[in-house]
Protein backbone atom coordinates (compact mmCIF):
# COMPACT_ATOMS: atom_id res chain seq x y z
CA UNK A 1 0.00 0.00 0.00
CA UNK A 2 1.13 3.51 -0.16
CA UNK A 3 3.44 4.79 2.50
CA UNK A 4 2.11 8.51 3.39
CA UNK A 5 3.70 11.38 4.87
CA UNK A 6 0.26 13.69 4.32
CA UNK A 7 -2.71 13.47 3.47
CA UNK A 8 -3.64 11.95 0.11
CA UNK A 9 -7.18 12.80 -1.28
CA UNK A 10 -8.22 10.85 -4.53
CA UNK A 11 -11.02 12.97 -6.32
CA UNK A 12 -12.77 12.89 -9.22
CA UNK A 13 -15.06 15.65 -10.94
CA UNK A 14 -18.29 15.67 -13.53
CA UNK A 15 -18.41 18.62 -15.32
CA UNK A 16 -20.48 20.49 -17.49
CA UNK A 17 -17.60 20.06 -20.33
CA UNK A 18 -14.11 19.30 -20.82
CA UNK A 19 -13.05 23.17 -21.04
CA UNK A 20 -11.66 23.67 -17.91
CA UNK A 21 -11.16 27.26 -17.64
CA UNK A 22 -15.20 27.73 -18.96
CA UNK A 23 -16.76 24.80 -17.73
CA UNK A 24 -18.33 24.24 -14.18
CA UNK A 25 -18.30 21.50 -11.96
CA UNK A 26 -21.55 19.17 -11.37
CA UNK A 27 -20.39 16.75 -8.76
CA UNK A 28 -17.62 16.14 -6.50
CA UNK A 29 -16.38 12.87 -5.47
CA UNK A 30 -13.36 12.45 -2.92
CA UNK A 31 -11.95 10.10 -0.27
CA UNK A 32 -9.21 11.62 1.82
CA UNK A 33 -6.70 9.20 2.46
CA UNK A 34 -4.66 10.03 5.68
CA UNK A 35 -0.81 8.37 6.78
CA UNK A 36 -2.42 6.52 9.22
CA UNK A 37 -4.66 4.64 6.58
CA UNK A 38 -7.58 5.92 7.82
CA UNK A 39 -10.15 7.16 5.50
CA UNK A 40 -12.82 9.61 4.72
CA UNK A 41 -15.64 10.06 1.73
CA UNK A 42 -16.90 13.11 0.76
CA UNK A 43 -19.34 13.92 -2.06
CA UNK A 44 -21.58 16.66 -3.47
CA UNK A 45 -23.86 17.56 -6.43
CA UNK A 46 -23.01 20.78 -7.28
CA UNK A 47 -25.60 23.70 -9.06
CA UNK A 48 -22.67 24.96 -11.85
CA UNK A 49 -24.87 28.11 -12.21
CA UNK A 50 -25.26 27.28 -15.84
CA UNK A 51 -27.35 24.92 -18.18
CA UNK A 52 -25.33 21.26 -18.23
CA UNK A 53 -24.93 20.41 -21.95
CA UNK A 54 -27.16 17.32 -22.79
CA UNK A 55 -23.97 15.73 -24.19
CA UNK A 56 -22.37 16.19 -20.68
CA UNK A 57 -25.55 14.69 -19.02
CA UNK A 58 -25.65 11.70 -21.81
CA UNK A 59 -22.00 10.51 -19.54
CA UNK A 60 -22.41 11.37 -16.29
CA UNK A 61 -26.49 11.53 -15.97
CA UNK A 62 -26.77 14.73 -14.02
CA UNK A 63 -29.26 17.28 -15.85
CA UNK A 64 -30.18 20.61 -14.74
CA UNK A 65 -33.45 19.12 -12.58
CA UNK A 66 -31.23 17.72 -10.28
CA UNK A 67 -28.98 20.34 -9.75
CA UNK A 68 -31.34 23.39 -9.21
CA UNK A 69 -31.53 22.85 -5.34
CA UNK A 70 -27.92 21.85 -4.85
CA UNK A 71 -25.59 24.23 -3.31
CA UNK A 72 -22.93 26.47 -5.56
CA UNK A 73 -19.61 25.56 -4.74
CA UNK A 74 -18.95 28.69 -3.00
CA UNK A 75 -21.75 27.56 -0.36
CA UNK A 76 -19.28 24.54 0.10
CA UNK A 77 -15.58 27.11 0.25
CA UNK A 78 -15.09 26.01 3.83
CA UNK A 79 -15.71 22.35 3.45
CA UNK A 80 -13.42 22.28 0.19
CA UNK A 81 -10.83 23.83 1.99
CA UNK A 82 -10.36 22.10 4.53
CA UNK A 83 -10.62 18.51 2.82
CA UNK A 84 -7.88 19.66 -0.61
CA UNK A 85 -5.48 21.70 2.25
CA UNK A 86 -1.69 20.23 2.58
CA UNK A 87 -2.50 16.96 1.17
CA UNK A 88 -1.33 15.43 -2.44
CA UNK A 89 -3.81 14.80 -5.04
CA UNK A 90 -4.94 11.16 -6.66
CA UNK A 91 -6.96 10.21 -9.46
CA UNK A 92 -7.86 9.26 -12.77
CA UNK A 93 -5.86 11.88 -15.11
CA UNK A 94 -6.63 14.49 -12.52
CA UNK A 95 -3.39 15.99 -13.51
CA UNK A 96 -4.53 17.42 -17.06
CA UNK A 97 -8.15 17.35 -15.95
CA UNK A 98 -9.34 17.68 -12.90
CA UNK A 99 -6.57 19.02 -10.80
CA UNK A 100 -6.63 22.15 -13.84
CA UNK A 101 -10.52 22.27 -13.34
CA UNK A 102 -10.22 22.04 -9.83
CA UNK A 103 -7.78 25.03 -9.73
CA UNK A 104 -9.74 27.38 -12.21
CA UNK A 105 -13.34 26.64 -9.88
CA UNK A 106 -11.41 27.36 -7.02
CA UNK A 107 -10.20 30.72 -7.81
CA UNK A 108 -13.81 31.54 -8.80
CA UNK A 109 -14.34 30.80 -4.97
CA UNK A 110 -11.73 32.63 -3.68
CA UNK A 111 -9.69 29.81 -2.49
CA UNK A 112 -6.03 28.73 -3.76
CA UNK A 113 -5.18 24.93 -4.78
CA UNK A 114 -1.48 24.53 -4.44
CA UNK A 115 -0.97 23.11 -7.82
CA UNK A 116 3.17 23.96 -7.87
CA UNK A 117 4.26 21.68 -5.14
CA UNK A 118 1.42 18.76 -4.68
CA UNK A 119 2.66 15.33 -5.33
CA UNK A 120 -0.14 13.88 -8.21
CA UNK A 121 -0.85 9.76 -7.74
CA UNK A 122 -2.38 9.82 -11.25
CA UNK A 123 -3.55 6.10 -12.01
CA UNK A 124 -3.83 7.09 -15.41
CA UNK A 125 -0.70 8.11 -16.32
CA UNK A 126 0.75 4.41 -14.69
CA UNK A 127 -1.81 2.60 -16.34
CA UNK A 128 -1.32 4.11 -19.99
CA UNK A 129 2.85 3.48 -19.35
CA UNK A 130 1.96 0.05 -18.26
CA UNK A 131 -0.89 -0.93 -20.49
CA UNK A 132 -2.72 1.91 -22.40
CA UNK A 133 -6.26 1.51 -21.63
CA UNK A 134 -9.32 3.23 -20.10
CA UNK A 135 -10.53 3.10 -16.46
CA UNK A 136 -13.35 0.19 -17.72
CA UNK A 137 -10.53 -1.72 -18.49
CA UNK A 138 -7.55 -1.13 -15.71
CA UNK A 139 -9.92 -2.03 -13.40
CA UNK A 140 -10.98 -5.33 -15.18
CA UNK A 141 -7.31 -6.07 -15.90
CA UNK A 142 -6.16 -5.02 -11.58
CA UNK A 143 -9.03 -6.05 -10.06
CA UNK A 144 -10.74 -8.77 -12.07
CA UNK A 145 -14.11 -6.88 -12.24
CA UNK A 146 -16.43 -5.25 -14.65
CA UNK A 147 -16.77 -1.55 -13.52
CA UNK A 148 -20.25 -0.49 -12.79
CA UNK A 149 -21.56 3.27 -12.85
CA UNK A 150 -18.76 4.53 -15.08
CA UNK A 151 -18.66 8.08 -14.98
CA UNK A 152 -20.31 8.36 -11.33
CA UNK A 153 -17.91 10.82 -9.55
CA UNK A 154 -17.47 7.79 -6.13
CA UNK A 155 -17.89 5.15 -8.42
CA UNK A 156 -14.99 5.83 -10.39
CA UNK A 157 -12.66 7.01 -7.99
CA UNK A 158 -13.37 4.04 -6.02
CA UNK A 159 -12.64 1.75 -8.92
CA UNK A 160 -9.47 4.22 -9.41
CA UNK A 161 -7.67 3.45 -5.75
CA UNK A 162 -8.83 -0.15 -6.27
CA UNK A 163 -6.72 0.10 -9.87
CA UNK A 164 -3.72 1.68 -7.47
CA UNK A 165 -3.78 -1.34 -5.24
CA UNK A 166 -3.93 -3.89 -8.02
CA UNK A 167 -1.30 -1.68 -9.63
CA UNK A 168 1.24 -2.43 -6.91
CA UNK A 169 0.98 -6.26 -6.53
CA UNK A 170 1.01 -6.30 -10.42
CA UNK A 171 4.02 -4.35 -10.61
CA UNK A 172 6.73 -4.93 -8.23
CA UNK A 173 8.98 -1.74 -9.52
CA UNK A 174 6.28 0.64 -8.48
CA UNK A 175 7.23 2.81 -5.63
CA UNK A 176 4.88 3.25 -2.80
CA UNK A 177 5.10 7.48 -1.97
CA UNK A 178 3.60 10.16 -3.48
CA UNK A 179 6.53 11.98 -4.25
CA UNK A 180 8.06 8.73 -6.36
CA UNK A 181 5.00 8.11 -8.27
CA UNK A 182 4.65 11.38 -9.26
CA UNK A 183 8.42 11.35 -10.45
CA UNK A 184 7.35 7.97 -11.90
CA UNK A 185 4.30 9.54 -13.85
CA UNK A 186 5.79 13.26 -14.40
CA UNK A 187 9.56 13.40 -15.07
CA UNK A 188 11.15 16.51 -14.23
CA UNK A 189 11.55 18.77 -17.48
CA UNK A 190 14.07 21.72 -16.11
CA UNK A 191 12.97 23.72 -18.68
CA UNK A 192 8.83 23.61 -18.05
CA UNK A 193 7.32 26.66 -17.16
CA UNK A 194 3.95 25.81 -16.58
CA UNK A 195 2.02 22.76 -14.73
CA UNK A 196 0.57 22.19 -17.86
CA UNK A 197 3.52 22.84 -20.39
CA UNK A 198 2.55 25.24 -23.13
CA UNK A 199 5.76 27.19 -22.92
CA UNK A 200 9.14 26.00 -21.89
CA UNK A 201 12.47 27.44 -21.73
CA UNK A 202 14.44 27.09 -25.31
CA UNK A 203 17.97 28.43 -24.79
CA UNK A 204 17.07 30.42 -21.87
CA UNK A 205 13.68 32.09 -23.49
CA UNK A 206 10.15 30.97 -22.91
CA UNK A 207 8.70 29.39 -26.51
CA UNK A 208 6.11 28.02 -27.36
CA UNK A 209 5.28 24.22 -26.94
CA UNK A 210 2.14 23.40 -28.84
CA UNK A 211 0.47 23.82 -31.89
CA UNK A 212 1.95 25.04 -35.12
CA UNK A 213 4.45 27.69 -33.63
CA UNK A 214 6.11 25.35 -31.16
CA UNK A 215 9.78 26.02 -30.46
CA UNK A 216 8.81 29.79 -31.33
CA UNK A 217 10.01 32.05 -28.61
CA UNK A 218 7.84 34.52 -27.16
CA UNK A 219 9.92 37.42 -28.40
CA UNK A 220 9.83 36.42 -31.84
CA UNK A 221 6.20 36.10 -32.39
CA UNK A 222 5.69 39.75 -30.30
CA UNK A 223 7.78 41.19 -33.40
CA UNK A 224 6.25 38.35 -36.48
CA UNK A 225 3.05 37.44 -35.15
CA UNK A 226 1.45 39.68 -32.61
CA UNK A 227 -1.93 37.77 -33.37
CA UNK A 228 -1.16 34.82 -32.52
CA UNK A 229 -0.42 36.11 -28.67
CA UNK A 230 -3.65 37.84 -28.61
CA UNK A 231 -4.88 34.70 -29.47
CA UNK A 232 -3.59 33.63 -26.32
CA UNK A 233 -4.67 36.39 -24.37
CA UNK A 234 -8.07 35.48 -25.44
CA UNK A 235 -8.04 32.03 -24.78
CA UNK A 236 -8.73 28.90 -22.95
CA UNK A 237 -4.66 29.39 -20.78
CA UNK A 238 -3.29 29.85 -17.54
CA UNK A 239 -2.49 33.22 -15.93
CA UNK A 240 0.55 32.18 -15.72
CA UNK A 241 1.06 32.02 -19.82
CA UNK A 242 -1.03 34.94 -20.28
CA UNK A 243 1.00 37.36 -17.58
CA UNK A 244 4.08 35.34 -19.67
CA UNK A 245 2.43 36.73 -23.09
CA UNK A 246 1.87 40.17 -20.85
CA UNK A 247 5.44 40.48 -20.02
CA UNK A 248 6.35 40.32 -23.60
CA UNK A 249 4.08 42.48 -25.31
CA UNK A 250 5.00 45.32 -22.86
Amino acid sequence: MLNLTRPLVFFDLETTGVDVYRDRIVQIGAIKVMPDGTKTEHEWIINPSMSIPKGASDVHGITDDMVVNKPKLGDIATELAELFTDTDLGGYNVKNFDIPMLAEEFNRIGLNLDTETIKIVDVMTIFMRKEQRTLSAAYKKYCGKELVDAHDAMADIKASMEVLDGQFAHYNDLPYSPAELHEFCFPADPDAYDVEGKLRFVDGELAINFGKNKGQTLQNLAGNDPGYLEWILNGSFSDKVKEAIKDVIR
